[in-house]
């Protein structure tokens, strides 16, 4: 089980758990898979975003669709394993 925690720019912790896989797309990496992801937004909705963690918020449905969760310049993201660990720092270098 993988957990999202963000830390916004006032401090304010949120953890978002992801189930057991997740996908992490940054648009410095791969512009065009970023593009895609994100294809509905507008470009000022995607001004401050670096990224997009694409995860399965409910695993139960049939439909196979992503839940989005875009990553903001200026705050910090961790992926944290079920025991509490730090598995990856994902935030913006």
């Amino acid at each position: 089980m993988f957990i999202l925690r963000t830390i916004t720019k006032e401090n304010v912790q949120i953890n978002t758990c992801l189930d057991i896989h997740y996908v992490l797309v940054l648009k410095s990496k791969n512009e065009k898979e970023f593009a895609e992801r994100t294809k509905l937004w507008s470009q000022d909705d995607l001004k401050d975003v670096y990224g997009v963690v694409c995860f399965d918020a409910n695993p139960v449905k049939e439909e196979d669709t992503d839940s989005l969760m875009p990553l903001y310049k200026g705050f910090k993201y961790y992926i944290m394993a079920s025991n509490g660990e730090t598995f990856d720092n994902i935030s913006e270098k």
